[in-house]
């Protein structure tokens, strides 16, 4: 078996990568892009925004893992349709999120960068912070449940809102546009963590946050496109909502030019709420090639159809 790592925009990595795998005990050849291989011994393509290829000349690929959770850089690939994809799902993927999460709110709660300023300027600037207790999760998929879970823990009272209704402790799950009416009436905090898909794209919009009642804080922790850029600030400017922090953009990185730098209500951080670890995402795949091989679904499977 030869092995296809097929990653752009993340070439720096890609001999650190090798050695993963050899260091995995995977002795198979893994080839890079650039490489010179032969596309019939590929079984195992490990992608993120790949390549579009052509795919025919790979008649020996049995699974196509994606590097991260989001398959959406998967589906203009022209993948053959009867392909078996599996995304990457893992416990470090789950505690990055849930600490940047929480960690988020608490800043935001504190207001921290008021008193960063206040310490470079040796002024005791006492506040009693910036509170609400009320959370809309949208997404309550692996990393969705462990966000609302650990809200709960923290004292948070959590919403969640998904296509299917969702069973977990202490979270209120809602579905349909009734239930997303609901959960927007009441939030003080707006988390998305939906896939990207031809519903979601452009989701976070204007018309979404008029149906808000106390001026939420945005935060964008799933896919860049799910946001509408050109709606926040105005948004922001009319009090339609109170604050965005944003990890994820389309495109990324965020221009130098984007207004969005210099907004006061808006915190950017550069993709990092949630990464995953090389070893982890690895082992998924050798996992996942193996259960293929044997005729098993592979953990966390992928309906390209669906777009998730």
């Amino acid at each position: 078996m030869a092995i296809l790592v097929d990653m752009t925009g993340s070439e720096s990595r890609l001999d650190a990568i090798k050695t993963d795998f050899k260091r995995l005990g995977v002795n198979d050849p893994v080839w890079v892009v650039g490489d010179d291989f032969d596309p019939a011994t590929i079984r195992l393509v490990l992608a993120w925004k790949p390549q579009t290829r052509d795919w025919a000349a790979f008649p020996n690929v049995h699974l196509v893992q994606s590097w991260g959770a989001g398959v959406d850089h998967l589906l203009d690939a022209g993948f053959p349709a009867d392909w078996t994809v599996a995304r990457f799902m893992g416990q470090s993927l789950k505690d990055r999120m849930v600490r940047y999460v929480c960690a988020q709110l608490s800043n935001w709660q504190l207001d921290m960068p008021r008193l960063y300023a206040a310490q470079s300027e040796q002024r005791w600037d006492w506040h009693d912070g910036r509170w609400g207790d009320n959370v809309l999760v949208l997404g309550l998929g692996e990393l969705g449940q462990s966000v609302a879970e650990a809200l709960v823990q923290q004292g948070y009272q959590v919403s969640g809102w998904s296509q299917s209704p969702k069973t977990i402790e202490s979270v209120v799950s809602l579905t349909g546009k009734q239930g997303l009416r609901a959960g927007l009436a009441k939030a003080d905090y707006l988390i998305n963590l939906l896939p990207l898909t031809s519903e979601t794209r452009g989701l976070l919009d204007s018309q979404l946050w008029a149906r808000c009642e106390r001026k939420p804080v945005i935060m964008n922790v799933g896919r860049g496109a799910s946001l509408a850029e050109d709606d926040l600030i105005p948004a922001l400017d009319v009090g339609l909502i109170g604050g965005a922090i944003l990890d994820v953009f389309d495109p990324e990185p965020l221009a130098d030019d984007s207004p969005l730098w210099r907004h006061p209500d808006i915190w950017i951080t550069p993709h990092i709420a949630s990464i995953s670890d090389p070893s982890d995402v690895i082992r998924l795949a050798i996992e996942n090639q193996q259960r293929v091989e044997a005729g098993q679904q592979p953990r966390y499977p992928v309906d390209l159809s669906r777009e998730y």
